[in-house]
C-alpha cells in the first residue's frame, strides 16, 4: 500500500522533517497536499481524502480545533488524524479521551512508525470529532467529559457516564461497566476519582460507584461492606471509605 498524506503545519521546518520521516518509514508513499493555515487548511480537507492527516495543533487564525469546527459546520469528511503538538495539558488530555493519536515535537522516528503501524492497510475511521471537542472543553475546565471512547476489537466506540453504573480493576485494568457489558478503559481510579466526582464515589482501591445506581449497602461486622448496584452487580467496600459513602447515601 502506498501511504498518502496530508500536512498542516505552520512551520517549514517541521513540515520538512516530517516528510522526511514519513520517506524513510514509508517509501514511496505521497503528499497530497500541505498546508500552514486554517485557510489553506480547510481548502486541503475540501479537496482531498489522505489516508492520514498530520496535523499540528497550533496555527493561524485559531489552530486545530479551529479547524476542525470548521470542517464539522461545513460537514466534511475527515481522515483518521495524527494531532502534531508540543506539549499541551489539555490538547494533550482530550486526545486521551476520544482516542486519538499524538505526536509530541520534535516528532520521533519510532513514534511516528508506531503511527504508520496503526494505521496499516485499512485506515480506520477518525475518532468521533464532536468527543473530541467536548474533551478538550472539559479538560480546559478540569472535569471528565461526559461522553469518552474506547477501543473495542480494533474500533472506537462512544461511551457516555450516564451509561456507566460503575467502575473496577481487574488484572491491572480498568473496566467501566454498562447495560451492555465491561469496557477497557486506559485510565486509573486514582486519575478518575477527583474528576468524576461528586457524581461517583471511591469505595475500594479497587472499585468507584455512581451513587445513583446503588440498591442498597451491606454492611459487614468487621467493618467492611458490600454494595448492591440496581443493575445486580456488587461492588466492595473498603472500611476505610464506609463512613462517606453512608453519609454519601443519606444525602442521596
Amino acid at each position: 500500500m502506498i501511504l498518502r498524506y496530508a500536512l498542516i503545519e505552520d512551520e517549514p521546518p517541521a513540515r520538512a522533517r516530517l516528510k522526511r520521516l514519513l520517506a524513510e518509514l514509508s517509501p514511496g508513499s505521497v503528499c497530497l497536499a500541505e498546508a500552514g493555515d486554517g485557510e489553506a487548511g480547510l481548502a486541503l480537507l475540501q479537496a482531498h481524502r489522505p489516508d492520514l492527516l498530520l496535523l499540528d495543533i497550533e496555527f493561524p487564525p485559531e489552530g486545530a480545533f479551529g479547524l476542525l469546527r470548521a470542517a464539522r459546520a461545513a460537514n466534511l469528511p475527515l481522515p483518521p488524524i495524527a494531532f502534531v503538538t508540543a506539549y499541551d495539558q489539555h490538547a494533550l488530555e482530550a486526545f486521551r479521551w476520544a482516542a486519538c493519536d499524538y505526536l509530541l515535537k520534535p516528532v520521533l522516528r519510532e513514534r511516528l512508525a508506531e503511527t504508520l503501524r496503526r494505521i496499516g492497510p485499512r485506515p480506520e475511521p477518525p475518532a468521533d470529532l464532536g468527543v473530541l471537542l467536548q474533551a478538550l472543553e472539559a479538560a480546559r475546565r478540569q472535569e471528565a467529559p461526559e461522553r469518552f471512547t474506547v477501543l473495542v476489537k480494533g474500533r472506537l466506540r462512544v461511551l457516555a457516564w450516564s451509561e456507566v453504573s460503575h467502575l473496577r480493576t481487574e488484572n491491572r485494568l480498568l473496566f467501566v461497566h454498562t447495560p451492555e457489558g465491561r469496557f477497557i478503559l486506559d485510565r486509573t481510579l486514582d486519575e478518575l476519582e477527583g474528576l468524576l466526582a461528586p457524581r461517583f464515589l471511591r469505595t475500594h482501591r479497587g472499585a468507584m460507584v455512581k451513587l445513583e445506581a446503588v440498591l442498597e449497602l451491606a454492611p459487614d461486622p468487621g467493618g467492611t461492606g458490600e454494595l448492591v448496584l440496581r443493575d445486580g452487580a456488587r461492588v466492595p467496600v473498603a472500611r476505610e471509605r464506609m463512613a462517606e459513602l453512608r453519609a454519601r447515601l443519606g444525602d442521596a
